[in-house]
């Protein structure tokens, strides 16, 4: 297998002129897309190639309009985030396909961020496009719906994120990850936690959640408590890190 080389994918369909109206960029390619290929939080990723029609088509729609590029089309914030949350997860699936599907992205010599996107007529790495919703939007909750491949990370919603009720989900979200001993293990009595890489990798959009008064571990801990069960909060003192399942998202792979 070869990995990619630095590369921008182009959309392969004929970009449409019509422009969506605003507030109402059309994610309903994606939707269909997902309902065909998604199950359970993993990617039926030959699926995908089977229906990758309806992913160009997405694609296409990203790469000529974008909230960078036509802000008057993004009126809010929900419809922004909306858009760069399905951006990054249909720009990864599309990077899985280049980069032929491997079991397991570890065993790449480069990885997605190897590749560019065009979105709204400009080129961004999968890295770029977190990097911007972390800046623009200061929600850690974003992490538990950013999905680039990995079982090791979040699943894939069954559904592409519209800006109706995108705050909902964006807790359900978080409240699923934190409550799965896969992504978050305690034993009661034991000083210790352990935690999933993302949240460790990130553990300073976290920690933003409490005051600067409580600090180190305890912080983190704290911030992710918010979204346990009240018979299921952490009381550890420390935390330490989950192996991380590099293994490739697809439902071969259960």
């Amino acid at each position: 297998m070869t990995a990619a080389s630095c590369e921008t994918v182009q959309p392969k369909v004929k970009l449409s002129t019509d422009v969506p109206s605003a507030g109402k960029f059309p994610h309903t390619r994606l939707s269909l897309l997902y309902d065909k290929a998604v199950k359970d939080g993993l990617v039926d990723y030959a699926a995908v190639a089977v229906e990758v029609g309806l992913l160009e088509d997405y694609l296409a729609e990203l790469a000529r309009v974008s909230p960078d590029g036509q802000p008057h089309l993004f009126p809010t914030q929900e419809d922004e985030l909306a858009y760069w949350i399905n951006a990054h997860n249909a720009c990864a699936i599309r990077g899985v396909l280049r980069l032929n599907r491997p079991a397991n992205l570890k065993d790449l010599g480069s990885n997605l961020d190897s590749i560019s996107f065009v979105l709204g007529g400009r080129t961004v790495t999968l890295s770029g496009i977190v990097a911007l919703v972390r800046r623009r939007f200061h929600d850690p909750r974003v992490h538990f719906v950013l999905v680039r491949g990995r079982r090791g990370g979040p699943p894939l919603a069954q559904a592409p994120f519209e800006p109706a009720d995108i705050d909902a989900r964006l807790e359900a979200a978080a409240r699923a990850f934190v409550s799965d001993p896969h992504n978050v293990e305690w034993t009661q009595g034991q000083p210790q936690a352990r935690f999933s890489h993302l949240i460790l990798d990130f553990r300073g959009d976290f920690e933003r959640l409490l005051p600067t008064t409580v600090s180190d571990d305890i912080r983190l801990i704290g911030a992710v408590n918010k979204w346990r069960g009240s018979g299921a909060k952490l009381q550890a003192a420390s935390a330490v890190a989950i192996p991380f399942d590099t293994r490739l998202n697809d439902v071969a792979n259960r």
